[in-house]
């Protein structure tokens, strides 16, 4: 245990779990001094009422002192290490979520792969690696981790798409000029302006916007030259293209994006995927609506514009298409289950909470598939996350429909 001799051990110290952990092995492995055993050894030999003439003399009354003393020091010690162990066993248990957590992440990441191969041929996908998914409200259970489906292998990377210039947007921006890709902006204010002509790329944007949106405290001069040298950074930066191609053009005081080259951004793929959904829903065509969202769940990488932290005007564009995002998990999520197709109801349900874990209709679609397969333990489960979230989100209930649901299900 601690040094009997000395003043005894200060544990709140101890700043590391690597010094509670070698204080806690002092402590179990440090046998009783040989003075308490022979104490102890003493007194289990005097009969009860016997006196001096039985041995009770000094040198007894001296060891019962010392072993009062030491006992003294082992509560002690022994408070000691139950500190340590309360201090150790919070510890695991943060690293045991931990663990969980990153199983979550790389489960969905399995899962991103898997849906991004679609049902037939999805090589448009958006080019560049795969994503770490958003960050996932962690009150699921080990039950219902396991009650999902093993994951496939994930899928190679999508090849670069054929076009002059490739500009993935959602996530972080990654732009490919006659399929090599751009390593690095030497200027941010020249990707600055390409994104904004990127976002805008169906009209021409007058010089006098990107003067007052990128330089907005400059004089007219400043601000005039300040876009001039973007803009030479940025063709240099897209350059490789070959027989003097310019990629953005000047037009009666306007700047465009050329639009002779053939141009690939994921953001309108994104879009263009999510309006054929909506159309084959409308025309009721189950498969097709499945193929189109699984092709924009695969281009969704993150975020607009996720890697660039200073930009402003586009925030309203990336919340519309983080809600688009959403909609599509949840939208997939639903037919799969109307299909009775409740393994890939419940990989996209859960998706969905990834990305949103206080959407109470995937938490309903969720306790739906699980009632389906009579795991009510499941169901319960779920209305527990679901009410965990939106109170530690937003302070709030779940609603009556979520509430009804629950008890009808159980």
């Amino acid at each position: 245990m601690g040094s009997y001799g000395g003043e005894p051990r200060a544990w709140h110290r101890a700043e590391t779990v690597s010094e509670a952990l070698s204080e806690l092995r002092q402590l179990a492995g440090h046998p009783l001094s040989a003075d308490v055993e022979r104490a102890l050894a003493d007194l289990g030999r005097i009969p009860a009422g016997a006196g001096a003439e039985a041995g009770f003399d000094v040198d007894t009354v001296r060891h019962l002192q010392r072993c009062s003393a030491e006992y003294q020091r082992v509560a002690i010690d022994l408070e000691a290490a139950a500190r340590c162990c309360r201090l150790v066993e919070r510890e695991i248990n943060q690293r045991a979520d931990a663990l969980l957590s990153a199983k979550n992440r790389r489960l969905t990441g399995q899962l991103l792969d898997i849906f991004r191969r679609g049902r037939g041929g999805e090589r448009n996908a958006a080019p560049g690696p795969e994503p770490a998914p958003p960050p996932q409200f962690q009150l699921q259970s080990q039950s219902q981790l396991q009650s999902q489906p093993e994951p496939e292998p994930a899928a190679a990377a999508p090849a670069t798409p054929d076009a002059d210039i490739a500009a993935s947007a959602l996530g972080p921006l990654e732009v490919h000029v006659a399929g090599r890709r751009v390593p690095r902006w030497t200027s941010l204010k020249a990707r600055a302006v390409f994104q904004y002509l990127l976002i805008h790329q169906d009209r021409p944007i007058r010089r006098d916007v990107l003067m007052s949106l990128q330089w907005p405290d400059h004089s007219r001069n400043s601000a005039r030259n300040n876009l001039n040298v973007a803009l030479y950074s940025l063709r240099n930066t897209l350059d490789g293209l070959g027989h003097g191609t310019q990629p953005v053009l000047y037009q009666d005081g306007c700047y465009i994006l050329n639009p002779e080259l053939t141009w690939w951004v994921d953001r309108n793929e994104f879009l263009a995927a999510v309006d054929d959904a909506r159309q084959a829903s409308r025309e009721r065509r189950p498969e097709q609506v499945i193929g189109a969202y699984r092709k924009a769940i695969g281009l969704y990488r993150g975020p607009l514009f996720e890697d660039d932290g200073d930009g402003e005007w586009y925030l309203p564009e990336q919340r519309r298409l983080q809600d688009l995002y959403g909609q599509a998990l949840e939208g997939i999520a639903e037919i799969h289950f109307r299909l009775g197709e409740l393994a890939d109801a419940q990989r996209f349900g859960q998706l969905a909470l990834g990305h949103d874990p206080c959407s109470e209709s995937s938490h309903r679609l969720l306790m739906r598939c699980f009632a389906s397969q009579h795991q009510q333990q499941l169901v319960s489960r779920q209305y527990q996350v679901c009410v965990a979230a939106l109170r530690d989100e937003l302070g709030v209930t779940p609603s009556g429909e979520t509430t009804k649901l629950f008890r009808e299900l159980i």
